[in-house]
């Protein structure tokens, strides 16, 4: 009788284990909702492609190695989420408006919300984010 026990308990913690396994590999634990977003065009995050469709943008707590003289708070790893999946990944860039010069076209913050255009000459797509103080842009190729 106790060695049926045993056997259904790890059955139950087996399963359990799995089951919890497969809910955090669908959706990182770390990541933050920043927004909606609707891609009209195919692009390429992080060099694969992304089809057309809505996605949830999510930041994570990651951060990609920055550029020689970057701090490390420059850049953060957002991910695109559709169905519950995150189906790719690309890093953002973070502005802050702590950091903005004090005179010139580029002291103005930026309005808060959300905004994906295609930038001149069709060969990027922008995703700019701006929550609180801080600006997230992602900049994905067009896939051609």
């Amino acid at each position: 009788m106790q060695q049926k026990t045993l056997i259904v308990a790890v059955v139950l913690f087996s399963g359990l284990g799995v089951t919890s396994a497969q809910a955090t590999s669908q959706v990182s634990a770390d990541a933050d909702v920043l927004a909606t977003v609707r891609i009209t065009t195919t692009v390429l995050a992080d060099g694969a492609p992304l089809t057309p469709g809505t996605y949830e943008l999510r930041l994570t707590q990651e951060r990609p190695t920055p550029a020689p003289g970057q701090s490390w708070e420059a850049r953060r790893w957002v991910e695109f989420v559709a169905g519950g999946k995150v189906v790719a990944r690309e890093s953002a860039e973070v502005l802050r408006d702590d950091d903005l010069p004090a005179v010139g076209a580029s002291s103005v913050p930026a309005r808060s919300g959300t905004r994906v255009e295609m930038l001149k000459g069709g060969e990027f797509l922008r995703v700019s984010v701006k929550r609180d103080r801080e600006r997230y842009l992602v900049y994905l190729p067009v896939k051609r």
